[in-house]
């Protein structure tokens, strides 16, 4: 019955325009339907671009993190090499200044015992390294050759426990015994008088007495003066110069005329 009232109201329309004068007044009650048979598509296809737009700007963020990170790497890349260029620059100057016979060498390891401070280096006897030759960066005294291969060698830090340098201050002249406690920041200077005019900040250089280590190399630096009661000597800590444990390259010295 409702097809048939259909067909007979749109043939009316069409043939003799019956609805002209009431169609905008359907038109209003049309269009809420059409908007709810409309919405669902109209949410689909904003869904649709909102997905794709944010898949986009997800895949955009990653890629441009992706150059942040290169970028980043490449810039630590950068600084090191200025850094390592730095050091040598430093050296080179340090080299310069040096009269005995040197011998360039890089660090290739590191002791792995807890207990001994001990670098390896690229160059043995077949370079002419030897056993007690000192070794020093582009700051200071860094230690003494104490094994030999034909292509590297064992240097023995100065900041090691067992290790001792003879050492004057540059100030005064005083001369003392630097011993290595263990520890690659802090070194002793032994056998001090509380009446010995030394003050923080001092710098303390090889003395040549043991003829190993040639004089007037700089060694380290005072920290701290401590005069304790009842104890015969002061407490003197000292800073090594040195890049104790950060040097890449190193310099062996041949002091003039030395017995082997």
């Amino acid at each position: 019955m409702l097809v048939v009232l259909s067909i007979f109201m749109i043939f009316a329309d069409i043939r003799y325009s019956a609805f002209s004068a009431i169609r905008p007044y359907l038109t209003l009650i049309v269009t809420p339907i059409q908007v709810v048979v409309n919405t669902p598509q109209k949410i689909f296809y904003w869904s649709s671009e909102h997905l794709a737009s944010r898949e986009g700007l997800v895949n955009d963020n990653n890629k441009l993190n992706a150059e942040v990170l290169m970028l980043r790497s490449q810039l630590q890349k950068l600084n090191a090499l200025r850094a390592e260029n730095v050091r040598l620059r430093e050296l080179l100057d340090a080299s310069q200044r040096v009269d005995e016979k040197i011998v360039m060498a890089e660090v290739i390891g590191f002791d792995q015992n807890a207990y001994s401070h001990k670098i390896l280096i690229d160059k043995g006897f077949s370079s002419g390294a030897y056993v007690g030759q000192a070794v020093l960066d582009a700051t200071g005294v860094l230690g003494q050759v104490v094994e030999t291969a034909a292509y590297s060698s064992r240097v023995l830090l100065i900041a090691d426990a067992s290790h001792f340098v003879p050492v004057q201050l540059s100030r005064t002249g005083f001369r003392s015994i630097l011993s290595g406690t263990g520890d690659l920041k802090k070194m002793t200077l032994l056998s001090v008088p509380h009446s010995v005019d030394i003050k923080k900040g001092d710098i303390l250089t090889t003395s040549g007495l043991d003829e190993r280590f040639p004089s007037g190399y700089p060694v380290g630096v005072v920290r701290s003066v401590a005069h304790v009661p009842g104890k015969a000597y002061a407490d003197i800590d000292v800073v090594p110069l040195a890049q104790l444990g950060r040097s890449r390259h190193v310099m062996l010295i041949d002091p003039p005329q030395v017995e082997r």
